[in-house]
């Protein structure tokens, strides 16, 4: 049984920071302080000398040899912060520790204190999948999974985002399973709204209006977005689609689509905007071609805006079907979210009941308090180390 008083709270991105890693680590960190009291942040921090050497030789191979070194997974930038992190830990008498995200981090750390990884992917699972760790070369691939292996296992818990990075860990690890567990990310915004308020200002359209939010125009799959918007008008179904975070690489001058290129929530402004926008529309869509942990579903619930999404990855981590949404033929090019889309829009019951849904799914699993809830209870039954 471990009931933390003293965590220390390692990540690759200043958790201060509401733009890194799309604000999860800034979540995490303001969910454990209000479940568990004070966190001491011990990052983001790394050895810099062995980081510029990485760099360099990562440089030199992606301009010579086109391959890429998975090096921030590396067994030598591993090791060496691992001799970073423990003379921080020496600083002070720690009973947990928490990683989001810090494979690197976490593996060769000399210490007896319990580690809690946070992911929302495998390495072994993605290579390939995201270009961030395509075209590797092989000995590196093999470093990064090996650097994965040690940290995964000598973590006393796992935290995984989705039953596509949890399966593949404990199937190709052999981890337990009772310490590798699902717990779906929260949504990243320091104020989300009431249901009472969100059913009160949410729009009654006769346009159907889609709603997409993606920092990356060809990754998200907007063009599949706009396929669904044309087959939508072609049915006689009045549409629009806004498209936010994203600029095409040629201007889109249709009148049925409103581009907002930059959008940020972290001013007021930006939130305002954000909340007007998740409260005007009726769909939100994105038939994304890679994603392991969209966190704009958990905002989208918030709103109660119904999901449409690819069948990808993680993304099954936060879409339950028929409740706050549906996954899409990863190959489908937007007939299925137009046939899907049109059955729900001139259903106005059903629609109204898949609203209520997405809201209560919201309220009950993707939040943040309830993942911190569902931390502590994971740790009440782990063993306390001698």
């Amino acid at each position: 049984m471990i009931q933390p008083k003293n965590i220390a709270y390692i990540t690759v991105s200043d958790p201060r920071d509401k733009h890194a890693w799309s604000g999860t680590n800034h979540y995490i960190w303001k969910a454990l302080e209000k479940r568990f009291g004070k966190v001491d942040i011990l990052g983001p921090d790394e050895p810099k000398l062995v980081t510029f050497l990485c760099k360099v030789i990562h440089g030199i191979s992606l301009y010579v040899f086109k391959k890429r070194f998975d090096y921030r997974n590396s067994t030598i930038y591993a090791k060496a912060c691992g001799r970073l992190f423990d003379k921080k830990l020496k600083q002070k008498p720690y009973d947990l520790i928490v990683s989001p995200a810090g494979i690197a981090y976490v593996a060769y750390l000399k210490t007896s204190v319990p580690i809690v990884f946070v992911g929302d992917r495998i390495i072994a699972n993605a290579i390939g999948y995201h270009t961030i760790i395509s075209n590797l070369w092989k000995w590196s691939e093999q470093q990064s999974i090996k650097t994965e292996s040690i940290a995964l296992k000598r973590s006393a818990l796992n935290i995984l985002s989705s039953h596509w990075a949890a399966d593949f860990a404990i199937d190709h690890y052999k981890l337990n399973k009772k310490t590798t567990i699902v717990l779906p990310f929260g949504a990243n915004m320091d104020v989300t709204p009431t249901a009472d308020y969100v059913f009160t200002h949410k729009s009654k359209n006769t346009v159907c209006k889609l709603l997409l939010v993606g920092t990356a125009w060809k990754n998200k799959g907007v063009d599949i977005a706009i396929n669904t918007l044309n087959i939508l008008l072609q049915n006689n179904i009045p549409a629009h689609l806004t498209i936010v975070g994203c600029t095409p690489d040629e201007p889109v001058n249709v009148k049925h689509i409103t581009n907002i290129p930059f959008l940020n929530k972290n001013t007021p402004d930006g939130l305002k905007q954000l909340e007007e926008l998740f409260l005007s529309h009726s769909f939100f869509i994105l038939p994304t071609r890679f994603d392991c942990t969209p966190i704009v579903f958990c905002e989208a619930s918030s709103f109660a805006l119904p999901i449409l999404c690819s069948k990808t990855g993680g993304v099954e981590g936060h879409i339950k079907e028929g409740v706050n949404g549906f996954l899409m033929p990863y190959e489908d090019r937007g007939e299925a979210y137009a046939e899907k889309i049109m059955e729900l829009f001139q259903d106005p019951i059903a629609y109204e009941a898949l609203t209520k849904s997405t809201r209560q799914l919201y309220d009950e699993f993707l939040n943040w308090d309830t993942w911190s809830l569902k931390l502590q209870e994971a740790l009440l039954t782990l063993e306390t180390p001698h």
